[in-house]
């Protein structure tokens, strides 16, 4: 069980670093509306990949006895997770904009919803969390206590690191540099890209 925790907490760290429109929108978020704000919409971020996941978890469940589909499934989350991989390669680094901090207060619930709607109407969030449970269901074929182990260690790990960007977020927009951003970018595209290698590898082996 311990390395199903290490697994799932060193693919949140992997997660915590991708630069999508979810962490500069947190950062930002943050300075701009203050330490509460940003909590509350990590909160409807965590939330909202916790409903991909459950959702996940019953569609590859409800097909895992089905040969084909596995073969579809696995090639599939494959495919997903390389594309993921490859744009991240080739993403564009940004910097932060420059803005006034509002000193007003803002409601949990616009927080939250801000952050839930962010990461839930993307529907590539959907799709990557199908080839995120594809590998951990078809290739490393956890049972179903160590898939809820595993994603817990995401979530928590992704909770902890959503927190701490919103606590450092004066200090992240200094660090956010274009060369450190290019950095990030590849390290986490190579090693999604080597992801889907494990998945590509299911879908030829359970093929044959």
């Amino acid at each position: 069980m311990i390395e199903v925790i290490t697994k799932g907490v060193l693919f949140g760290l992997l997660l915590a670093v991708m630069l999508g429109p979810v962490f500069f929108a947190l950062i930002q978020n943050s300075i701009i509306k203050g330490f509460k704000a940003g909590i509350y919409m990590a909160l409807g971020i965590a939330i909202a990949d916790t409903a991909y996941i459950f959702l996940m978890y019953f569609s590859v469940k409800l097909f895992e006895n089905n040969d084909t589909v596995s073969v579809w499934m696995g090639g599939l989350g494959g495919l997903i997770i390389l594309v993921t991989g490859i744009l991240s390669l080739k993403k564009k680094s940004v910097r932060l904009e420059e803005q006034q901090v509002n000193t007003q207060r803002s409601s949990f619930f616009k927080q939250f919803a801000k952050g839930f709607v962010l990461n839930g109407i993307n529907p590539f969030v959907l799709l990557y969390w199908l080839g995120v449970m594809t590998l951990v269901t078809k290739s490393y074929h956890y049972d179903q206590g160590e898939v809820i182990v595993f994603f817990t260690g995401i979530i928590g790990t992704l909770l902890i690191s959503d927190f701490s960007k919103v606590a450092l977020s004066h200090r992240l927009r200094a660090w956010v540099t274009p060369k450190r951003l290019n950095i990030m970018n590849k390290v986490v595209g190579v090693a999604l890209i080597l992801f889907s290698f494990r998945l590509f590898y299911h879908a030829i082996e359970h093929f044959n």
